[in-house]
């Protein structure tokens, strides 16, 4: 699908244009060019929660590095702000270097409880110390900087830091009082983000602060020197070193080169702070830089990382998430670092991202399906070493080169084991039960796969899964570091996302674009999920509406608002055999998300697609709905054969799922009573009721039982429309026959569907129709030429065959459960029966009383059209954008 990037096209060039206007503000021969946000080494301790917990440092970049390359990228003075502490600086100090003394702190806001970065400058060691006395509370903090003459700049304004929510709008407008500088440009920050913050300066007039003044009760030059002017800066951000430089600030002092001759560049540079002479630069940005310096970070943990100890992590003070999270990452790199091959992988990704050239003798000592990932890398590595320009395009096309080749060895490599998977007794139907005990996880996860090696309590295990790990473990822990650097990268960057949505609200300036993402496994599968999206998808294209469905197939072509992601694997289940299991390329996913523009995501299956759906929901912070088709605890209950035990099992594994969306969307009461009662716990408000409807075609048509049953016109035909399987009720039918023979020994079943009850079927009741697959278009004939239709199903979460019926005059008789319960008007258009034996009974009633079947056949028309797309839609829609 083509994407139309009005937006990022809008940003981009507001972007541009805003720079080349900075550049042109002061004379090339009159600035000096400097990155006044970067990092190295000693930027040791990270504000997240998590990152102290593992106990890593922010990066391990050298200090010498960090200079090397903000030389290479065109800087001629220089700054270090790590985190709360100016080491680095006073270490090059005594070193006898130039160097801008600057730190950037941690403050926070007391009466807001917000979080912000302050970048400083210019104080000495006594000063810092106070700083970080201060840095508890940004007004004393500000006060502290305004008497000492010491220069600061609010870093990137809109990301920050806060336990719950996002801050009141009054909290920035407060904070325009207290900051004459801010970072604009942020090379770690989208340019969405960047932009906002440059609209909302420029609103900041002399009248705007006057107005805000009094409204705070602070005056103008309580905190800042020149209160109605705003000045701007630029800076990379940069912790792993790799783009440091490229986004900055051209400092403006007249007669430089004068100036020069008698004052250090570090002086002067802290002159031009001070006096707001400062023009940002950069280029446009969205998550790939982040990603690529993520990736660059994972590779050093990996190589660095220390076992942070399990007393450390479950006795910090950190909240449980966090420490969850701790021990997953931990266990994760202790993994990685059992396998000398991914080791060595990471040590040279590391050394190409950094520019740090390796001899391509080496490749003679790679293996054969490792080579073309070295050759990636080692050109990598050249195009690192010689770049001068902000260009992340090779990075990211390299990167994904990379990744893709890992992917292919992956899945060539996973063949032979998912075979074995599958045949493996545990995974039939039968013996799932055995398969789906609870499970203890020890701290350490190669413990469990380890202790469950030998067999699993019967003998028959087939797979060695410690063997299968480690035959995978370069391809998997290879591309799952990628995978996660950019699924980070896109946590970090759009963590801010739901404050921008309000920013831009507030100040009604780039508002982003309102879409939403549809995701499902099934599109064209024998079911009813796939039909139900095929009629939705056909409703979005009639009205443009701002929603595209996504779903995977390797035969399906895409159309307008369709699109289609080729699997990586596909293969069938042996308990699930009626749907392929397809695997999908979870970045192409979180590409396609990115380049949309997506503001919200629905997803229809809890297979892959619904995983990745919950993936995109946490990297790019999107709410994120489910659409519930199927009721699982009973295909578990009917179709596993799970006890109660792991049937609760199951209800929970349900439950945790459901629960990581931000509602749910059922198709009738019970379903949402369930759901909101006390064995699911959802909040009434996040479960939303919607409905099916049904296609034009669905209607009464002239049609004969003998052309569509091969029977005469006085023979009563009952009809079962639907999967021949056991938890569609088919079962039951035969009894149900049997009393009805009874009473109109000429009546017969006809079925309209296969199955794997079909077989068994038919040697119960010889007599029966069996019609076979049916095309979808052909139903509405077979409808209109039978008397009655049955579904002595209790699984059905809505029946689109009710209404289908209903729609072709047809009557129904179905058990008073779920969907069907809510489409029927019980003795009116059908009706809603306990058991098997009522259903007869019903059967036998309407034969007996042609006028009351005829009644019912109009009635039922009636009722079928009150499901109108229009009205269904319209609230669908509604509920989305109201609970957004």
């Amino acid at each position: 699908m083509n994407f139309k990037n009005t937006f990022s096209e809008q940003i981009v060039s507001m972007l541009n244009i805003f720079v080349n206007e900075q550049k042109k503000r002061f004379p090339d021969s009159e600035v000096l060019t400097i990155d006044l946000h970067c990092h190295d080494h000693n930027s040791n301790i990270p504000d997240e929660q998590l990152g102290r917990i593992l106990g890593i440092p922010e990066t391990w970049l050298p200090t010498e590095d960090l200079l090397q390359t903000l030389k290479n990228h065109g800087c001629n003075t220089f700054t270090i702000t790590n985190h709360n502490n100016a080491r680095s600086c006073w270490q090059l100090l005594d070193k006898g270097e130039d160097i801008l003394v600057g730190a950037e702190f941690s403050c926070t806001v007391p009466d807001y409880k917000v979080g912000i970065h302050v970048l400083t400058y210019g104080f000495n060691p006594e000063q810092e110390c106070k700083l970080n006395k201060y840095r508890n509370d940004i007004y004393k903090f500000i006060d502290y900087t305004r008497e000492h003459d010491l220069p600061t700049i609010w870093a990137h304004p809109l990301y920050h830091y806060k336990s719950k929510g996002i801050p009141p709008m009054e909290f920035f407008d407060k904070m325009a009082l207290l900051f004459e500088r801010f970072e604009v440009i942020n090379g770690q920050r989208d340019s969405w983000q960047n932009m906002l913050v440059k609209q909302w300066l420029e609103s900041l007039t002399p009248d705007k602060l006057e107005e805000l003044s009094h409204k705070f009760k602070i005056k103008p030059d309580r905190y800042c020197t020149s209160p109605y002017n705003k000045y701007m800066s630029g800076g990379s951000d940069s912790h792993m070193g790799i783009f440091t430089g490229l986004t900055g600030t051209y400092l403006h002092i007249p007669n430089l080169d004068e100036r020069l001759q008698t004052q250090k560049r570090s002086a002067l540079a802290l002159e031009a702070i001070k006096n707001g002479a400062m023009a940002p630069f950069g280029t446009h940005n969205d998550s790939e830089k982040m990603a690529i310096s993520f990736i660059d970070y994972f590779c050093q943990i990996g190589m660095n990382m220390k076992d942070p100890g399990l007393p450390h992590i479950l006795l910090h003070k950190g909240d449980t998430q966090d420490k969850l999270a701790a021990l997953a990452i931990t266990n994760a790199f202790h993994e990685l670092k059992r396998h000398k091959t991914t080791l060595n992988f990471l040590e040279l990704f590391h050394k190409s991202l950094i520019g740090k050239t390796f001899s391509r003798t080496k490749r003679f000592y790679v293996s054969k399906d490792y080579k073309n990932v070295f050759d990636i890398a080692y050109t990598l590595s050249r195009y690192t070493k010689t770049r001068k320009k902000d260009d992340v395009v090779f990075y990211t096309e390299s990167i994904y080169a990379i990744y893709k080749e890992l992917l292919q060895l992956l899945m060539k490599r996973s063949d032979k084991h998912i075979n074995e998977l599958i045949k493996d007794d545990r995974f039939k139907s039968k013996e799932f039960e055995s398969f789906f005990q609870k499970i203890e996880i020890p701290v350490h996860f190669r413990k469990y796969i380890e202790g469950n090696e030998k067999n699993n309590g019967n003998g028959s295990a087939k797979v060695n899964l410690p063997k299968l790990f480690d035959e995978l473990s370069f391809p998997f822990l290879g591309s799952a570091v990628i995978a996660a650097a950019f699924f980070t990268s896109a946590r970090v960057m759009y963590k801010a996302r739901p404050l921008l949505y309000e920013f831009a609200k507030e100040h009604n300036t780039l508002k982003h674009p309102e879409r939403t993402l549809w995701l499902t496994d099934t599109f064209t599968d024998s079911n009813g999920v796939a039909m139900v999206l095929q009629s939705m998808l056909k409703e979005i294209q009639k009205r443009d509406l701002p929603i595209d469905i996504i779903t995977v197939s390797s035969t399906l072509q895409p159309q307008d608002h369709l699109i289609v992601i080729r699997p990586l694997k596909e293969f069938t289940l042996p308990f699930y055999e009626q749907q392929p299991l397809r695997i999908p390329d979870i970045l192409e996913i979180h590409n396609i998300f990115k380049e949309g523009e997506y503001s919200k995501i629905i997803a229809s299956t809890e297979g892959p697609m619904g995983l990745a759906a919950l993936w995109l929901k946490y990297a790019y912070s999107v709410p994120a709905y489910f659409y519930v088709h199927t009721d699982w605890m009973m295909f578990a209950e009917q179709t596993l054969k799970l006890t109660d035990e792991n049937l609760n099992n199951f209800r929970r594994l349900l439950r945790t799922f459901y629960k990581g969306f931000d509602g749910l969307f059922v198709l009738n009461n019970d379903h949402r009573k369930w759901l909101t009662g006390k064995d699911m716990g959802f909040n009434p408000s996040q479960v939303f009721l919607t409905a099916h409807w049904v296609e034009e075609i669905f209607k009464p048509y002239k049609t004969n039982k003998e052309q569509i049953f091969g029977v005469d016109e006085k023979t009563p035909i009952i009809l079962f429309a639907g999967r021949l399987s056991e938890e569609k009720g088919v079962m039951d039918i035969p009894k149900v026959m049997n009393m009805v023979k009874q009473k109109h020994p000429n009546a017969k079943i006809a079925f309209a569907g296969i199955g794997p009850k079909e077989k068994e079927l038919k040697q119960i009741l010889p007599d029966a129709i069996f019609l076979g697959w049916v095309n979808h278009d052909d139903l509405p004939k077979v409808y209109s030429a039978a008397d009655i239709l049955v579904l002595p199903s209790r699984f059905d979460t809505f029946g689109c065959v009710v209404l289908e019926a209903l729609s072709c005059g047809l009557p129904v008789i179905a058990y008073n459960t779920k969907g069907p319960k809510d489409i029927i008007n019980n003795g009116l258009n059908g009706y809603l029966v306990k058991n098997d034996t009522e259903m007869a009974a019903k059967i036998i009633e309407l034969f007996n009383n042609p006028l009351l079947l005829n009644l019912f056949k109009n009635q039922s028309i009636l009722r079928a059209n009150e499901f109108s797309p229009d009205k269904i839609i319209k609230q669908f829609v509604n509920d989305i954008n109201s609970a957004a």
